[in-house]
């Protein structure tokens, strides 16, 4: 039983530690890139690893085994770097240059956009009563926010149509990140619980 939970611990430590040195270190290669196409790798590929390793942290927190779930950290691994696919539609061309100096932020990066798709997910479960649709909601606010905060510490987080808010500051925006597998946690645990769900019942396939 001790090894278990001294196990449970470490997991939280290792992914906790990753979410922030990963995010660390993409920033460093955002900052000293030598060149475009370098930065816009180094970045994507940091928001990929920090949106994965942020559901690795709920299934460890849910004491669900990573391994046995790894096909949903490897879709928020794969989500959170296809968000910036909307760089490109928004220039309307695939050149690097093009688009990552954009006068506007493309549609993907408009934090109104995964809570909708959450709020709709979460009428679905009041509808079906079927766990799924809050494991895909939180898979999406893992994916989707993990993503808007990085961005945020340079533009803001952007909720149409109210408009954006003031960049974050780069620990608050670090302090954000490991704390948001916590709050998606808690939140999967509270909307399961309004309706006498047991955290062993939730569906983190």
């Amino acid at each position: 039983m001790m090894l278990i939970i001294k196990q449970g611990l470490l997991l939280r430590l290792f992914f906790t530690s990753v979410i922030a040195f990963v995010s660390f270190l993409g920033d460093l290669g955002l900052h000293y890139g030598k060149t475009e196409i370098i930065r816009a790798i180094s970045d994507n590929l940091t928001h990929a690893i920090v949106g994965g390793a942020t559901w690795a942290l709920i299934l460890v927190l849910f004491k669900k085994s990573v391994i046995e779930n790894i096909e949903n950290v490897i879709i928020c691994f794969f989500m959170s770097s296809f968000i910036d696919i909307d760089h490109f539609i928004a220039a309307s061309s695939w050149d690097i240059n093009d688009a990552t100096h954009l006068r506007h932020r493309p549609f993907l990066h408009c934090t109104t956009i995964p809570i909708f798709l959450w709020g709709l997910m979460s009428f679905l479960y009041k509808i079906t009563h079927a766990s799924k649709w809050i494991t895909y909601g939180t898979m999406i606010l893992a994916s989707f926010l993990s993503h808007h905060v990085r961005d945020g510490n340079r533009r803001g987080l952007w909720f149409w149509p109210f408009g954006s808010t003031q960049p974050i500051p780069y620990y608050l925006y670090i302090a954000i990140c490991i704390l948001l597998p916590y709050t998606l946690q808690l939140l999967m645990s509270w909307q399961l619980s309004k309706d006498n769900d047991t955290i062993s019942s939730i569906n983190v396939v």
